[in-house]
């Protein structure tokens, strides 16, 4: 049984044809881009995921947009301590004064 890899799974090397480019661009959709671009400023650190998780849901129900990083590779091999098992909660730079005496409560 012969299975066509480049249809089912896009290979980077491999050149679409001009129907799949058309059929791709038709149905792709768009972002705003531009110069539109928010600086974004850490807010918790060092902090185990589950502690990150409840920092960035009482951020949220104040209607402070947060998001959570880590190192990849900590996630995926399960580390929780750390370099690579530390996690970090991010907030947008204009709201990160007010996220931090809402985290100081």
């Amino acid at each position: 049984m012969t299975i066509a890899w480049g249809k089912r799974f896009p290979l980077p090397w491999r050149k679409r044809t001009k129907t799949e480019n058309t059929s791709a661009a038709q149905t792709a959709e768009t972002t705003g881009g531009g110069d539109d671009h928010t600086p974004w400023e850490k807010v918790a650190d060092g902090l185990l995921p589950l502690e990150a998780e409840v920092v960035r849901s009482r951020l949220e129900s104040e209607d402070i947009p947060a998001v959570i990083r880590r190192e990849s590779i900590g996630a995926v091999m399960g580390f929780t301590v750390g370099g690579l098992g530390a996690v970090s909660v991010w907030v947008p730079e204009s709201l990160a004064e007010r996220a931090l005496s809402i985290l100081n409560e």
